[in-house]
């Protein structure tokens, strides 16, 4: 019996590596959308030089202190960085998991009892009962199911990895868009009150004007309602900047009102250097380092790997295993020869009969990978729709920032000849106050164009997938 027992394993054994890795999963697919060799909106020209995009670490190329510091405290603090990173935890471990069930399970048994027993002439008798021993189990990976398993865990992991990297270059984006608009948002509100107290000062002189009867009560109300929409102005902003310093903090994982102050100093937007774009790559390039096109990409795969796992439920399982221990009614007797037992074999199971339960399993992992692959598309044209968009929005923010730089000057010109044609009875001050109008609105513009092209610089290096380094720093409670 016993040989038989050890012919059958070795036998059941044979069988199963012969058929390990006969994997029934469906190859992974790659993304079906066309790509253009070029994109449509690079910046064409080459004066100044961009080796290689998207730079590493792009927020430092702006020197700018306050916000590398924090933009570090970002990636070391914020929220979804722990969470992206919790997750990535998590997936480490079922990649173990599934990697260590391919190995045997080896279990450490001990018992005592009692049991009370009619012996073979029918007689009650009441014995002790000791075992100790260790059982052993091995699935064998009949059909790849198990390898489909480690498979899908695999790419989870890659997904994981990649989803990780993705929000810390979106974080970090997202930080030095609001430390951007920030900066903006101060420079409009220097802009309102420098606009309010040279307005205050022409509201003065038109009402000595009108006291001493040399002017109108005209003038004076007129000038008097644009102080006062000057003035309507300064709340607003105010409101801005304490909304984007709430932001900031967040987006560094502390309460809304701890960096007030530290952001409270006025700083000037930091300085943008001319930068080319035209080494941007093609969009294939785009595709390879975006780490959401691979995480879709990963989660695909995943998921074709899982129609494998579902698909092997329809063959045989085998498990091969036993035990080997002893047995004995009094301790002393387990190390006897008499007290050692074994049992080895093997055990195939088979499904005949489901009513249709596994075949709905099947198909129900055909059309999650269905949607996974349908995902990872979308995300392949979203990342194309999101760079040509942030292309396009940079080259257009640039041209409009100067613009409207060349319009303030001449809005301030002609604000300076205004008054001095005032003071010397040339013109009347409508004309005045039409010039203050003009260069408080032309200012206004000057600066919000000034910020859309620092945001619109950091978009693309958002789209381009810059940012961060490999060694970019994980968040604190992956470290834990």
């Amino acid at each position: 019996m016993m040989f038989f027992r050890v012919s059958l394993m070795a036998a059941a054994a044979a069988a199963t590596v012969a058929l390990t890795g006969c994997s029934t999963a469906p190859a992974p697919r790659q993304s079906e959308v066309p790509l253009a060799s070029g994109f449509a909106n690079a910046p064409q020209g080459d004066a100044g030089t961009l080796a290689q995009a998207p730079a590493g670490r792009f927020w430092q190329g702006f020197n700018d202190a306050g916000l590398d510091g924090l933009v570090q405290r970002a990636l070391q603090a914020n929220t979804d960085l722990r969470i992206a990173s919790a997750n990535l935890r998590e997936a480490r471990a079922l990649s173990r998991f599934a990697d260590a069930q391919l190995f045997p399970t080896v279990d450490l048994n001990a018992g005592a009892a009692r049991v009370r027993a009619p012996d073979y002439q029918g007689n009650p008798q009441t014995n002790n009962a000791f075992s100790v021993g260790f059982d052993v189990r091995w699935e064998a990976d009949l059909f790849g199911r198990l390898s489909d398993e480690r498979r899908a865990a695999a790419a989870d992991l890659l997904a994981g990895e990649a989803g990780l990297r993705s929000a810390q270059v979106s974080v970090a984006a997202e930080v030095a868009r609001n430390y951007f608009e920030l900066r903006g948002l101060q420079e409009q509100l220097r802009v309102a009150q420098q606009s309010l107290d040279t307005q205050q000062g022409a509201l003065k002189l038109v009402s000595g004007r009108q006291e001493a009867g040399r002017g109108t009560g005209f003038d004076t109300e007129r000038a008097r309602a644009l102080v006062q929409s000057t003035a309507a102005t300064i709340p607003a902003l105010e409101m801005a900047l304490a909304r984007t310093r709430y932001r900031l903090a967040v987006l560094t994982g502390q309460p809304p009102t701890a960096l007030d102050v530290e952001l409270s100093d006025v700083k000037p937007l930091p300085g943008l250097k001319t930068i080319a774009l035209d080494r941007i790559g093609t969009p294939e390039d785009l595709l390879r380092r975006r780490p959401d096109v691979r995480a879709a990409e990963a989660q695909a795969a995943a998921a074709a790997a899982r129609v494998g796992v579902a698909r092997s439920a329809m063959f045989p399982r085998i498990t091969l295993g036993g035990t080997i221990g002893q047995n004995a009614s009094r301790i002393g007797d387990l190390n006897d020869g008499p007290a050692y037992a074994y049992n080895l074999g093997a055990q195939l199971v088979w499904n005949l009969l489901d009513f249709g339960r596994i075949r709905a399993q099947i198909a129900a992992a055909d059309a999650r990978n269905e949607a996974a692959f349908a995902s990872y598309e979308r995300t392949v044209l979203a990342a194309l729709e999101e760079t040509e968009g942030a292309l396009v929005t940079y080259n257009r923010s640039q041209q409009q920032a100067q613009a409207l730089f060349d319009a303030a000057v001449s809005a301030e010109r002609a604000a300076n000849i205004a008054r001095e044609r005032f003071k010397v009875g040339i013109s009347d001050f409508l004309a005045v106050l039409d010039a203050e109008r003009e260069l408080l609105s032309a200012r206004n513009q000057l600066a919000q164009s000034q910020t859309a092209a620092a945001t619109s610089l950091v978009g693309v290096y958002k789209a381009l997938a810059g940012g961060i380094e490999a060694e970019a720093p994980a968040p604190q409670a992956a470290a834990r």
